[in-house]
């Protein structure tokens, strides 16, 4: 590929790079629902779409971290996974490195080389002419590694890409060098938001979208601090004192007021519901200093499934502890997890599975199973399936038959039946029907149909 095609293509790449981003830090927040056929439902793509990704591209990324293992499916449910997590913190070059690494060692035996890379691009749509679903399954192929930035647009090969189709290892030095440089400081504003002057650092990108919500997705991204977003980051387990020492870290301007005092105020409301089990009985229980907080919750209609029943300046409930908790959560309220010593714990509402081992298939039970039913009269029993098949397609046979002298003679029959423990055929070179005896033949081979 020339230098502006090349350019254009990692371009691309970044820009699939920081989509899944995207996509893993939803799904991180929220599992995404599955179809019976393994594929995202329509209301995820619609949300993914909203959130700014191009409708025809959203199976192509969800099956480059699905190759990458940074996803993986449960109980209908698309997850990530705990390699995921370390993904989200590691810079561009080792993101792309992983999913460059999980492509290739996906593709098919069809487009795959010896050496361990790949056949050239343009012989993929002709890998398997016999097969009727490859063509959709080459074009498929063909869009991941365009998004990944291995082909241009017009399918020509970038400068990394050839490496790895030769089977080298994976650089993705030549590809960073075309990115714009990362930045880890921003501009926090007197209006709750925060301007990022360049692409964040993953790891700094990561953890402030914990705190903020991020408006606008560029090579200047824009953040924006609610009340919301900062009892969500205290949910999953932040302080008031972590929350401020990171914003002053990373600002170049301090913490305006407005924000600081945005922290503390929900800092100073969250926990003011706690929600823990009861020792004797084992329900969970909802306490609150704040009584107005216990009746309003004691008569919202969203918490009627949770069968909230008043005991003296406390709600009890059947229904589980973290079940209560994450329903309290959804509905606003500034609830916290409490352990048996009143000690605040931090609940992760949808814990990420360890990606799944490589496994290699075991055919040993099924050959100990095929071994065990074979008999001493297996070859015999083949023996007759094979000249019974051939009597019915009228073939013609070569036959060993033992004689009694100990000797072997081939004969070529056109088998035309078979009963009584006996072969019938015509002997094509004396022209005459013979019977043969099943039990003196050694070996049968069909030589013409």
């Amino acid at each position: 590929a020339d230098e502006a095609a090349t350019a254009h293509a990692a371009e691309r790449a970044f820009t699939t790079v920081s989509a899944l981003a995207d996509i893993l830090l939803l799904a991180r927040d929220r599992p995404f629902a599955l179809l019976a056929g393994g594929t995202i439902s329509a209301g995820e793509k619609r949300m993914l779409s909203d959130a700014g990704m191009a409708p025809e591209s959203i199976d192509a990324l969800i099956a480059i971290v699905t190759d990458a293992a940074l996803v993986v499916q449960v109980d209908r449910q698309l997850r990530i996974t705990t390699a995921a997590e370390a993904w989200l913190r590691s810079s561009v070059g080792d993101r792309w490195s992983t999913l460059v690494r999980g492509f290739r060692d996906s593709l098919p035996r069809g487009v795959r080389t010896e050496r361990g890379g790949w056949s050239p691009a343009a012989s993929w749509p002709l890998a398997h002419p016999w097969d009727a679903a490859w063509p959709e399954r080459s074009s498929a192929l063909l869009q991941r590694a365009r998004l990944l930035g291995l082909l241009t647009d017009d399918d020509g090969e970038t400068a990394w890409a050839t490496a790895l189709r030769n089977g080298g290892d994976i650089d993705a030095s030549a590809l960073t060098a075309l990115l714009p440089a990362e930045v880890d400081r921003i501009f926090l504003q007197n209006d709750l938001s925060a301007i990022s002057p360049g692409p964040l650092a993953p790891a700094l990108d990561v953890r402030l979208r914990t705190l903020a919500t991020r408006e606008s997705a560029a090579q200047a991204s824009t953040y924006r601090f609610t009340p919301e977003s900062i009892a969500h980051a205290l949910v999953l387990g932040e302080t008031e004192q972590t929350i401020l020492e990171f914003l002053e870290s990373l600002s170049l301007t301090g913490i305006p007021q407005p924000l600081r005092y945005l922290v503390t105020q929900t800092a100073q409301r969250h926990g003011l519901v706690r929600v823990s089990v009861e020792p004797g009985t084992g329900r969970t229980r909802i306490d609150s200093s704040d009584q107005h907080l216990i009746e309003a919750m004691s008569v919202d209609q969203g918490l009627r499934a949770l069968a909230l029943t008043r005991e003296g300046a406390s709600l009890s409930t059947r229904v589980g502890r973290d079940t209560v908790y994450w329903a309290l959560t959804d509905a606003r309220y500034p609830a916290t997890l409490v352990d048996e010593a009143g000690t605040a714990i931090t609940g992760e509402r949808h814990p990420a599975p360890p990606a799944p081992a490589p496994t290699t298939p075991d055919y040993g039970p099924l050959l100990q199973a095929l071994r065990s039913h074979e008999g001493p009269d297996a070859d015999a029993a083949w023996l007759d399936r094979e000249l019974d098949a051939a009597v019915r397609a009228r073939a013609v046979l070569r036959v060993s038959v033992g004689m009694p002298d100990g000797s072997t003679r081939d004969l070529v029959l056109e088998a035309t039946g078979l009963g009584g423990g006996r072969l019938r055929g015509r002997d094509r070179a004396a022209d005459v029907e013979r019977t043969l005896p099943v039990s003196s033949i050694r070996a049968a081979t069909i030589i013409e149909q």
